[in-house]
């Protein structure tokens, strides 16, 4: 099951960087052409350029970067990492929200929001 799990993580972590690097440069592109002002024919190259581009650094940056920092040991000491703390810190974090909670109890009190009503006589 963890061997699903880290395929998954690692294909949903390299087509977030693919789409980041595409819409990187588009916006680049679009930058330069605006900016330039640039004719029809320049422009087209300057989204072909931005393409060839994109693909390049996706498969020579992303996935090789992607496949050293997700490999299957690390991703596993991550989520045994998480779960640890996951499951030690809801006490923790119930105990915090108690007394955060004692605390402004006590500063509404002492400046009458919680103040309870006078009987009218």
């Amino acid at each position: 099951m963890s061997s699903r799990r880290n395929i998954l993580i690692r294909t949903v972590a390299t087509l977030c960087g693919d789409i980041a690097v595409g819409v990187a440069l588009a916006s680049a592109c679009v930058w330069l052409i605006e900016t330039a002002m640039l004719g029809i024919f320049l422009s087209f190259m300057a989204w072909l350029l931005a393409a060839i581009l994109s693909l390049a650094i996706s498969q020579y940056v992303i996935h090789p970067l992607g496949a050293a920092l997700l490999s299957d040991r690390k991703l596993d000491d991550a989520m045994h990492l998480l779960s640890t703390y996951a499951n030690s810190g809801k006490p923790m974090a119930m105990a915090a929200m108690a007394e955060l909670s004692r605390h402004a109890r006590s500063a509404f009190a002492t400046i009458g929001i919680w103040r309870r009503p006078r009987p009218v006589a």
